[in-house]
């Protein structure tokens, strides 16, 4: 069992996959939005035997959903789809800050703008899917 985070953005979605005690996120990739992106995503989740999906919501300021959101529910509802056995489990989260937090991590590390435009996504999913395991795991009274 595998957890996954997804970043959805209309160009380029970040993927992020935990380790098997669903303590620490583990890989990111960034795939590009197009039509062939919801099956490189499922392909993901079947090699990576992900059963969890956390798919982030770009709210707004006052935490109100908008546009983005719509758009990164139907994806996630997209790739639900490509499981015909209902074995993909699928949660939102608030995203907020996430790409900014990847951002200054990148600028942090020297990294160049045209660098960063290609590893920022997969960050984000890494950043939000840790959010989200360390919540869990103080959830269900894991110590870490």
């Amino acid at each position: 069992m595998r957890y996954m985070a997804i970043d959805y953005g209309t160009a380029r979605i970040g993927v992020a996959v935990s380790d098997r005690t669903l303590t620490i996120s583990g890989n990111s990739t960034t795939v590009s939005n197009g039509p062939e992106a919801v099956k490189k995503i499922a392909s993901i989740c079947r090699e990576e035997e992900v059963t969890n999906v956390v798919v982030g919501l770009p709210l707004d300021s006052r935490g109100l959903e908008g546009p983005m959101c719509e758009n990164a529910r139907k994806f996630a509802a997209d790739l639900e789809n490509c499981f015909d056995d209902c074995s993909l489990r699928i949660e939102f989260l608030d995203e907020r800050m996430t790409t900014r937090a990847s951002e200054s991590v990148l600028v942090g590390a020297s990294m160049s703008r045209k660098k960063r435009k290609g590893v920022i996504d997969g960050l984000a999913a890494k950043i939000l899917l840790q959010r989200f395991l360390d919540d869990f795991n103080e959830r269900a009274g894991r110590v870490m």
